[in-house]
């Protein structure tokens, strides 16, 4: 969308903005949205915990081995966002991105709630949020007939990024890591086989303030950031692996210049896992989640991408 340059970089500056450009397009395809079939399941142990579920309405294209689902957490800086946001857009979002992933690729897509500083969240109850969800996978979703077997994708964006990454690569779960990883599939369960991390500040370099210090801990600002843990765990000789994973990296060519160097940073701290880096064309930190389901090739083609990079990685 071309305004949006003229709405600058920084995220509190485009936020209000965005949301505003993408509203009529997204309003347009109401009833295309809202055709996909959808529950809500709590995944936790506290009312936060709770996730919407999105069902593909036919079989994919092409066969899969195992069905591909899709775990996404969106951003809002520790202290805002919900998988349904009830002031914007006759409560679509982010239902587009269900839809968008179900309807048009049969992929099945979890938008997940997570804790936030005011349920009291506290470093890594980010990272706990994400196993619960990969638990609910393992422990609910493969019982259901017809998933049996399971690729799983795990897609953040901003913080909910943050908590994905977390997941990955802090020693906390690296137990539970291991349950869900293998090279190949040798049978029914649950393999995760990528993981896409969108805008997702792999640090902050020398910011300091309240959010910051209240999620993360004081003084512990780069020691439980996603780079500082990597740092660390390599000075123990712990580097995390992923057999059979990859992550794809995604940064808005609109998106303040921290995402873009910490996510070189990123991907140069971490050397064994495999990594792949693009930038999204003519988006900015808020607008590529608003741009799916509008039918806006450009603004959906992003979310093309996606969908290939989890065909590539399903499992036959």
């Amino acid at each position: 969308m071309d305004k949006l340059r003229n709405f600058g970089r920084g995220i509190d500056d485009v936020l209000l903005p965005t949301f505003a450009a993408y509203a009529q397009y997204i309003i347009a395809k109401e009833s295309e949205i809202r055709s996909t079939r959808h529950e809500t399941h709590k995944y936790g142990f506290t009312d936060r915990q709770q996730l919407d579920i999105y069902y593909p309405d036919r079989a994919p294209t092409e066969p899969f081995r195992a069905k591909p689902v899709l775990v996404f957490l969106y951003g809002g800086g520790f202290v805002g966002g919900d998988k349904v946001n009830e002031e914007y857009a006759h409560s679509l979002v982010f239902g587009n991105l269900g839809h968008f992933f179900a309807s048009r690729y049969g992929i099945t897509v979890i938008v997940a709630d997570y804790r936030l500083i005011s349920h009291g969240a506290k470093y890594p109850s980010g990272g706990e949020d994400v196993k619960l969800a990969v638990d609910w996978v393992v422990n609910e979703l493969s019982k259901k007939d017809g998933y049996e077997s399971i690729d799983l994708f795990l897609f953040g964006n901003s913080a909910g990024g943050i908590h994905v990454t977390t997941y990955l690569v802090a020693p906390d779960f690296k137990a539970d890591r291991e349950k869900v990883l293998a090279e190949e599939r040798k049978g029914a369960g649950v393999l995760l086989r990528g993981a896409i991390l969108l805008g997702v500040p792999f640090h902050w370099g020398n910011e300091d303030n309240a959010i910051l210090r209240g999620y993360l801990g004081e003084g512990k600002i780069w020691e439980n950031s996603s780079i500082g843990i990597l740092e660390k765990e390599k000075k123990k000789g712990a580097e995390p692996k992923l057999p059979g994973v990859k992550i794809d990296v995604l940064v808005s060519e609109l998106d303040p210049q921290l995402m873009f160097d910490s996510a070189q940073q990123f991907r140069n701290e971490w050397k064994s896992v495999d990594t792949t880096y693009d930038v999204l064309e003519g988006h900015n930190h808020i607008s590529p989640q608003l741009g799916l389901s509008t039918g806006i090739e450009r603004e959906e083609a992003w979310g093309v991408d996606v969908a290939k990079f989890i065909k590539s990685r399903a499992t036959k």
